[in-house]
Order: structure tokens, then sequence, then C-alpha cells
């Protein structure tokens, strides 16, 4: 009997330890990159904190490097942004939760291209020195995924556009410009 006793405790005890429920996402933090950014050579960080199952806010620091691309010799960017997230559906382990987002950041960008003109005169492209500050801004569409092992994927677009601030090389014309987003962050929950 006494053995009996001692394997049903301790049967119950890892049942029962089994079973352990995770902490609400409310009193998480979330800490992710944007895979995408391995294209331009350099990290991105962030940090999300949920408040309530439908809001959360991130912090990103964004960073990258991308040379001889699409008629640009050298661009380099770093910056900052915010964004706030309005979640549709309540944000729970192993569930799809998409969301929506307004942004707002800065961003340094420096371009410098070489320009080119064919042998006939008609066709090239102009050479750039260019480098400046920004202030952006926008809207972003986004699905987030949280497992229970607590990963979360999140894979996001956004739209917004990009006042220049004084310029340190002044090279174009523009005032600002269209600032387009492409994001698929993978992290984890603390």
């Amino acid at each position: 009997m006494k053995h009996f006793i001692t394997l049903f405790a301790l049967a119950f005890a890892l049942t029962a330890s089994s079973q352990k429920t995770n902490k609400p996402l409310t009193k998480r933090i979330i800490v992710k990159t944007n895979v995408l950014n391995l294209v331009a050579g350099r990290p991105t960080f962030t940090i999300e904190k949920i408040f309530s199952n439908t809001f959360s806010t991130e912090i990103s620091f964004v960073q990258g490097q991308i040379n001889n691309f699409f008629f640009t010799d050298h661009y380099d960017y770093n910056g900052f942004l915010i964004r706030a997230k309005k979640h549709f559906t309540n944000l729970d382990y192993d569930k799809v939760s998409p969301y929506a987002a307004l942004y707002i950041g800065n961003l340094n960008r420096t371009i410098e291209t070489s320009g080119w003109v064919d042998n006939s005169g008609y066709f090239g492209y102009p050479s750039r020195d260019f480098s400046s500050n920004s202030i952006r801004g926008g809207a972003s569409l986004g699905l987030s995924f949280i497992t229970k092992n607590k990963i979360i994927i999140d894979a996001s677009t956004s739209l917004g556009y990009g006042k220049y601030i004084p310029y340190q090389k002044p090279d174009i014309d523009s005032n600002g410009y269209l600032d387009v987003q492409i994001w698929l962050s993978i992290g984890y929950c603390f």
C-alpha cells in the first residue's frame, strides 16, 4: 500500500505540473527582428509591449546598407520607428491575430550613385550624392502569431510618407519620399 500511495502522489504531481498555464501576454515583453533586413546586411531590433488583448506598441531600431542595387551604388539608412497596433481579434497563444497600425519615426538616409549615359547620349541616369534626415509616418497592416513556446511570427506591410528635414548633402529637389516597408519579424516573448 505504501508503494501505491507514493506512485499515486508522483503521478498526481507530474500531471499537475504539466498543466502549468502560460503567463498572460499582457505581462510579457516581445523582442524580435525583421529577417527581411538580412538583405540589407544589418539587424533590426524591435521591443513590443502588449497593453491589452487588442492593443500593443513597439519601438524599432532600423538600419541597413545596400550596395549596387537598382541604379544605386550605395544606400545606407538608420533610424527609429514607433508603431501602435490595434488587433482585430484577441491576442492569444496559437492564434493568428490580424492588426492595423499607425507609425511614426525618423530615418537618416545616404544615397550615392555614379551616373551613366549610353553611347547615343539619349539613355542614362544622373549621379547622386545625397544625405539627409527625415521624419516619416504612415499606416500598417499585418498578422501576428504567437506559439505556445512563446515564439512570435509577425508579418506586416506599411505605406506612408517621409519629409526631409535640413539636408546634409542636398542633391535632389524633393521635399519627401514614399515610405514603403515590408516586415517579416521573428522573436520571442519574455
